[in-house]
């Protein structure tokens, strides 16, 4: 008696990953040529009218210059709109001046599917975005800053508020040298470092360097803050030499 298998069905899956392609801090989804769909699903042609190509532009400047929070770009002038598909970058050339600022002067290209669609320069406003703290109640010159005397805000850091203390600092090192009133945004020339070797105090000397590691005992011969170089003396050979403030009670040396 024969045996015959039953029919084989084979089924075309036609569900396929998309990858991301990145240029200029622009990310756009990339379907891959081979993947047997018509072209004209693949990439849907529309208009790049100027909200878009401001928020392309503003990420491929966050890009350029590694900026930490939101970039954000205006045109200062009319932009005509240029038809795209799905799968535009934007490349950006050259600024002027070539670094973040408030206002600039940038070239860039406009590539879809390989092909350049044209070459612009535009002069464009720019405002940087960035968490900044913020009083949150009277705070008095000489206090150390805590959480509790803070809330956080985004702020143009380009503008105004220019010199702003971002919220990923470390400020356990830092005082206030002026009183804030409530909803001041706090920047770095309100704050100065806090005195943590006085001159006269005897402090821990560390020293390293070719294999060797001592300590010994040393007096301060001047004020020091963290990290900051103090002088000190050795209270046995009564040498001096400068040294780096660990803390209230330390300092190192490198022999």
């Amino acid at each position: 008696m024969a045996r015959f298998l039953d029919p084989l069905d084979f089924e075309v899956s036609n569900n396929f990953s998309k990858d991301k392609y990145k240029a200029s801090a622009f990310e756009s989804s990339m379907v891959p040529n081979n993947a047997g769909i018509n072209s004209a699903n693949m990439s849907q042609r529309f208009e790049l009218d100027q909200a878009l190509i401001e928020d392309r532009l503003g990420e491929a400047l966050a890009y350029r210059y590694q900026a930490s929070g939101e970039v954000v770009a205006f045109l200062t002038r009319k932009w005509i709109p240029e038809e795209v598909s799905s799968n535009f970058i934007v490349k950006i050339l050259d600024c002027s001046p070539d670094e973040l600022v408030s206002s600039t002067f940038v070239r860039f290209d406009i590539w879809d599917n390989g092909d350049l669609i044209g070459r612009f320069s535009e002069p464009l406003r720019i405002a940087h975005m960035v968490e900044v703290f913020v009083s949150n109640s009277p705070l008095v010159r000489g206090n150390r800053l805590s959480a509790s005397g803070l809330k956080i805000r985004s702020v143009d850091v380009l503008r105004q508020f220019a010199g702003a203390v971002p919220v990923k600092s470390k400020l356990s090192s830092y005082q206030l040298n002026s009183n804030l009133r409530p909803g001041t945004v706090l920047k770095w020339n309100n704050l100065s470092k806090i005195t943590l070797v006085q001159k006269g105090k005897i402090v821990d000397v560390f020293a390293s360097g070719n294999g060797i590691y001592v300590t010994m005992k040393g007096m301060a011969l001047e004020d020091g803050v963290e990290g900051g170089m103090v002088k000190i003396r050795n209270l046995s050979s009564e040498k001096e030499f400068q040294a780096k403030v660990l803390n209230e009670n330390s300092v190192k040396v490198h022999l």
